[in-house]
């Protein structure tokens, strides 16, 4: 297998223009792709390869000065780049066959899944990917904040010998720091732990071509969410208790495994551009702490729904006295 860090810089357009294309698209872009940068390696880490493409937006065609500023990119190097259609394809192309993509950060693929769906382009080649920042988390002192491609550096003690937020160089530091981490390990057991979740993803998102919940308590009866299976063993989960609603459209939801203990799955909901709901779902194992907060808060939440329940109507002893 060859392992291949990725990186990207994209376009961003000003408030207005973004929501006038977005809503003439149908569906959420939140940037245009400007430029990929790549770097592979083989089994052993060692580096065998590397590939950058400039790509001219389609439809944020003015350059972000805030862009430019951080990238270096010109609007006339901008203006001269490939298609994201060709870039796509010779990317496809150099990244061969039995490859899995290390990122830094969560952003990036998703981005480039966005850029693909506005164009029609498939992406079921971005399927083996892999958060770099969580592996490096867990293989030094098991933090789960994030940190920077600059923190990495200095913790390996790499020096910064080329610019930042250019996509190659920054996909060239990338793999410096994958080379000091054990990435075949960290590859092996991430399927089960992604970073602090057992299980993690969004449903319902018709931005990005899914069948959006027309209403809430269709997504939370849809089977996935109450009646999900444990990410370890894969026995059916058992729901504890009523779901409890939190500010901000959040919703969690208890359950126990037989063999796995209990786990708390949350939804976060958001609404998709055609008035549909979307969430980002996540299991997680649940600590005891963590269960008492749940415990408080579903009291609360009752106590504020006995408050709101409407009083009977008070009698009017004149009136029955008629």
């Amino acid at each position: 297998m060859y392992y291949i860090t990725l990186d990207l810089e994209w376009n961003q357009a000003y408030a207005q223009k973004a929501l006038a294309v977005q809503r003439q698209l149908s569906s959420r872009l939140r940037g245009e792709v400007i430029q990929i940068g790549a770097v592979k390696m083989d089994k052993n880490m060692r580096i065998c390869g590397s590939y950058q493409i400039v790509v001219k937006p389609k439809y944020f065609k003015k350059l972000h000065k805030h862009v430019s500023e951080l990238t270096g990119i010109s609007q006339e190097k901008m203006d001269m780049g490939a298609p994201l259609t060709s870039a796509a394809e010779s990317f496809r192309e150099w990244c061969g066959r039995d490859f899995a993509f290390l990122t830094w950060g969560p952003d990036d693929i998703p981005m480039l899944k966005e850029n693909f769906h506005v164009h029609g382009i498939s992406a079921d080649w971005l399927a083996e990917t892999y958060d770099l920042q969580l592996i490096f988390n867990r293989q030094t002192d098991g933090a789960s904040k994030q940190r920077s491609l600059e923190y990495a550096m200095e913790y390996f003690e790499i020096p910064q010998t080329l610019p930042a937020h250019d996509a190659l160089n920054d996909a060239y530091f990338t793999a410096l720091v994958a080379q000091r981490l054990n990435v075949p390990e960290g590859v092996r057991t991430y399927s089960a732990y992604r970073g602090e979740f057992l299980e993690s993803g969004v449903i319902g998102d018709a931005d990005a071509g899914d069948d959006g919940y027309v209403t809430i308590n269709e997504m939370l009866d849809d089977d996935i969410v109450a009646r999900p299976k444990c990410p370890i063993c894969s026995a059916p989960l058992v729901k504890i208790g009523r779901t409890l609603h939190s500010k901000g459209q959040r919703y969690t939801l208890r359950f126990s495994c037989k063999r796995d203990g209990e786990m708390l799955e949350v939804l976060k909901l958001h609404r998709n551009f055609n008035e549909t709901w979307r969430a980002k779902r996540t299991i997680a194992e649940a600590t005891e702490e963590q269960l008492l907060e749940f415990d408080r808060a579903l009291e609360r939440s009752n106590i504020r729904r006995k408050a709101r329940k409407p009083r009977s109507p008070r009698r009017n002893p004149k009136s029955e006295a008629k």
